[in-house]
C-alpha cells in the first residue's frame, strides 16, 4: 500500500488554508478552470453569491487567482489522496469514513484520542456528512462552507455548537514516523518597548510567513509588522485579534505551548 508522511499531509493542508474556496462537489480544481462552471456545480445562486463574495475578499488580500483551488469538505482530502494513490476514486465524507473504518484502511477512534493526521466527522451513524482533518489534538483544517472556505478551526469550539464533531477515524496510510517536531513557545509574544527578541520570535515569524502572513524580516524582533501579521492570522482563524501570541494563537500557528496559561 502507498504511504505518505504526516509532514507531507500537513504541508498540503496548511498550504490551502485561507486560500481555497468551498464549492460543492469540487475536488481541488483550480478556480480559473472551475469559474465558468460554477453555476452548474453549486446547488443555488445564493451559494454562488457567497462563493464569489469570498473570492473578492481573497483577491483583496492579494491572493493570486491562479493559486486558488476549490473543494468541498471531502474534496480537500480527495485531491491529495488520489494524487498519492491512497484511495481508488472520489469519495464523500461518508465514503472516506467507510473506507478507513470498514475497508481495512484504518480504525475508528474516540474524539478523546484524536491527534495529528486523524479525520473527524459530523453526521449520524449511517451518514457522515462533513469531514475535517486534525493538524494536532486541538485544531482541524476543514473546507467549512461558502462563507469562509478552507480554514483552521478549534475542535472544542465545534463541540459547543449545534454541529459538533461526533466521530473520528485514524487512517493507516502514514509512514511510522514521529510527528513533525514543533517549535516550543513558553511565553506570550507581543509588541512591547523595547521590542521582544529571541529565537521564539523568529519561530513565530517563520510560522506566520509559511501561512501566508508577512511579519517583515525574519529577524527575531517582535515589531509592528509582526503584530499586524499576527492580527491578520487571528482574524482569519476566528481568534481574538489582539496581535498577541498566547496559548490559542500559538497552537493554531503550530507551536507546542509550554507557557503557564
Amino acid at each position: 500500500m502507498t504511504k505518505v508522511t504526516l509532514d507531507e499531509w500537513l504541508r498540503y493542508l496548511e498550504s490551502r488554508v485561507n486560500i481555497d474556496l468551498y464549492v460543492w462537489g469540487a475536488n481541488g480544481e483550480s478556480l480559473v478552470e472551475l469559474l465558468p462552471k460554477l453555476c452548474q456545480k453549486e446547488k443555488s445562486l445564493d451559494d454562488v453569491d457567497r462563493t464569489l463574495t469570498l473570492l473578492q475578499k481573497r483577491l483583496l488580500n492579494n491572493i493570486d487567482i491562479y493559486d486558488i483551488h476549490c473543494e468541498d469538505c471531502s474534496g480537500l482530502s480527495v485531491r491529495f489522496l488520489l494524487a498519492y494513490n491512497l484511495i481508488p476514486n472520489d469519495m464523500t465524507a461518508n465514503g472516506l469514513y467507510d473506507y478507513i473504518v470498514n475497508k481495512g484502511h484504518g480504525k475508528k477512534i474516540s474524539l478523546q484520542e484524536v491527534k495529528t493526521g486523524d479525520y473527524l466527522f459530523r453526521g449520524s451513524d449511517t451518514d457522515k456528512n462533513h469531514v475535517g482533518y486534525a493538524i494536532n489534538s486541538e485544531y482541524v483544517v476543514e473546507s467549512q462552507d461558502h462563507d469562509v472556505g478552507v480554514v483552521i478551526t478549534k475542535i472544542s469550539d465545534k463541540q459547543k455548537s449545534t454541529r459538533p464533531w461526533k466521530y473520528a477515524a485514524r487512517p493507516n496510510w502514514y509512514y511510522d514516523t514521529p510527528e513533525p517536531t514543533k517549535p516550543v513557545l513558553s511565553r506570550e509574544l507581543r509588541l512591547t518597548k523595547p521590542y521582544m527578541r529571541g529565537d521564539d520570535v523568529e519561530d513565530a515569524q517563520t510560522l506566520l510567513t509559511e501561512k501566508g502572513y508577512n511579519p517583515g524580516s525574519i529577524d527575531g524582533i517582535f515589531g509592528q509588522k509582526t503584530e499586524k501579521a499576527t492580527e491578520g492570522f487571528q482574524r482569519d482563524n476566528n481568534l481574538k485579534a489582539d496581535g498577541i501570541i498566547g496559548k490559542n494563537t500559538a497552537i493554531a500557528l503550530g507551536f507546542e505551548w509550554a507557557g503557564d496559561y
